[in-house]
């Protein structure tokens, strides 16, 4: 394989199998089934490197090369390679758990041998795990690391390196962070107007559609069909790597015909700021927030919002978690708030059907039951 120049080193490179006791490489150039293992020189003399790459093939030769399975492997270093591994770059949650691991979790327990971690060491990170700020983290955002530790080291065991997974053995507490604060009519009417022109049609989303905010910013022209009435999301731009079909609502459809009228050809994205396309809100979210006098309200809270509305409307349930993305009705119920105008309009109904269907009701107003004809 030869040498590699980066910017940062030379790396040498051979194809190489495992021996058959597993605990030495062997050359294997041409090989089907041996995989490319990368030794980093360390500078950029490519006399150096020429030298360090014929020791490092003596040492193949001659059986001294360990195997990865019997080099006892460091945490960040297995955790580095984790990173680069395509399957991991690929996952939506990759940024977070990038972040996760070269933030928090290498400075922890970078130092320890990859099969030394303890249940013990993972409740310890969890205890002293903080914020920025120096403030405890919340149990949501501990949980965020947990996950990414426990992922990170079930792809060892897969590949060999490691035995047992000591994240797994450790349970993830209940956050408790469930809110069901949605929009009164008021609320949602003050927010709508006083925010920006590029926010309104991405609030209408989130608030008529319950769309979340990565599958809006996301959205090409491509995938909106005006003549149809709906906007297809593929498996990629959702959550839950299940592609749905989403009814546009009048209002939504008039939205999203006056950005077609004035769309820039140069960009496929629906959404757009600038001239480019929409990437964030906060600031402007926040800002329509405080002039409308609204507290307590995340722009994920849309979606509860849509939820709740489109119970409200007496749209079945199957129906309304096909529209919104959800794939359990505990999700849903999760996310459908039953306010006390429910409850209210609940016992209306109730008294309205016993007064026109159950004999002996008591008569509105008085003490005595009424006899009901039929």
């Amino acid at each position: 394989m030869g040498l590699t120049k980066r910017r940062d080193s030379y790396y040498v490179e051979f194809r190489v199998i495992e021996s058959e006791d597993g605990k030495s490489l062997v050359l294997a150039s041409g090989v089907p089934g041996a995989r490319k293992k990368r030794w980093k020189v360390g500078c950029l003399n490519k006399t150096i490197a020429r030298e360090m790459e014929t020791v490092i093939k003596t040492r193949i030769l001659l059986g001294q090369e360990q195997s990865d399975r019997s080099r006892p492997i460091l945490f960040k270093e297995w955790a580095t390679t984790y990173l680069e591994l395509e399957e991991v770059k690929n996952l939506r949650s990759f940024v977070g758990r990038s972040h996760s691991i070269k933030t928090h979790l290498i400075p922890f327990l970078g130092g320890k041998l990859l099969g030394e971690i303890k249940p013990a060491d993972v409740e310890a990170f969890r205890r002293q795990r903080k914020k920025p700020n120096g403030k405890p983290a919340s149990v949501q955002t501990i949980n965020h690391d947990h996950v990414a530790l426990k992922h990170c080291l079930n792809v060892a065991i897969r590949r060999g390196l490691l035995q047992a997974n000591a994240a797994s053995r450790v349970p993830l507490p209940n956050p408790r962070n469930e809110r069901d604060r949605v929009l009164t009519d008021d609320e949602w009417e003050k927010l709508y107007r006083k925010a920006k022109p590029h926010l309104k049609p991405v609030l209408l989303l989130a608030y008529q559609l319950g769309q979340r905010f990565s599958e809006i910013v996301s959205l090409t022209w491509n995938r909106v069909d005006l003549k149809r009435g709906f906007i297809t999301l593929r498996s990629v731009d959702t959550k839950t790597n299940t592609g749905r079909q989403v009814p546009m609502t009048p209002d939504v459809k008039a939205a999203l015909q006056r950005l077609a009228k004035v769309r820039s050809l140069a960009s496929r994205h629906v959404f757009s700021y600038k001239g480019k396309p929409l990437r964030r809100i906060s600031r402007s979210f926040r800002t329509a927030l405080k002039d409308a006098g609204i507290t307590d309200f995340r722009f994920h809270d849309l979606r509860h919002c849509a939820s709740t509305n489109l119970r409200r409307a007496g749209v079945d349930t199957a129906t309304a978690m096909k529209i919104v993305g959800h794939k359990s009705e505990k999700m849903w119920k999760r996310y459908n708030s039953i306010a006390e105008r429910d409850l209210t309009q609940a016992a209306q109904k109730v008294h309205k059907y016993l007064q026109g269907n159950t004999p002996g009701t008591l008569a509105e107003g008085s003490g005595t039951y009424q006899t009901v004809t039929r």
